[in-house]
């Protein structure tokens, strides 16, 4: 069953990396045909988190399913700090991980305090990925209108302050014998 393009006419760019260096997993097949019915999707695997691909996606999944439980909070951690590092908006991440509520709750602070949006999907519940999707694509989507916004207002500032500058010059010219 294939779905219609709900991405506004868009191709989404979707990129794939894995914390282990394994090339082709059954984890990762099931994620690449759950992501096919979601509409017109490229997929992109990563070598490596810091290249310029990952930069340009609007969803970054990594699969994290070997880290084990007592190392999550830690790799986590690590994973924020290189995300952090691109110094782009940072791209809202699924992370594919079957962590136990208790290992879930203790990341709960950081979560919340972090200007961060990411997931944690265990691997058996691929079925709510088109929600998970839905919702990251969706403030990725707002994090770049509010950018556009910025830039914007930053201009018509610069332009306001020439204008009054201009102003203030003629006024001066003017006021002079």
């Amino acid at each position: 069953m294939s779905s219609s393009p709900v991405f506004s006419g868009r191709r989404l760019r979707v990129c794939y990396w894995s914390a282990e260096a394994r090339v082709v997993d059954a984890d990762s097949m099931a994620l690449e045909q759950h992501l096919k019915r979601l509409g017109d999707v490229t997929l992109t695997h990563l070598k490596a988190l810091e290249g310029p691909e990952a930069a340009h996606c609007d969803l970054l999944i990594i699969a994290a399913q070997k880290i084990a439980a007592v190392d999550f909070s830690r790799w986590l951690g690590g994973l924020r700090g290189r995300i952090q590092a691109l110094g782009t908006i940072w791209t809202p991440v699924v992370i594919l991980a079957d962590i136990p509520f208790e290992g879930l709750s203790e990341i709960l602070p950081t979560a919340v305090q972090d200007n961060w949006y990411f997931d944690i999907l265990a691997p058996a519940h691929l079925a709510s990925l088109p929600i998970r999707v839905a919702n990251l694509v969706r403030i990725h989507d707002h994090l770049q209108e509010l950018k556009r916004y910025s830039a914007a207002l930053e201009d018509v500032s610069t332009k306001v302050t020439t204008l009054e500058a201009q102003v203030r010059q003629m006024r001066a010219s003017n006021q002079e014998p």
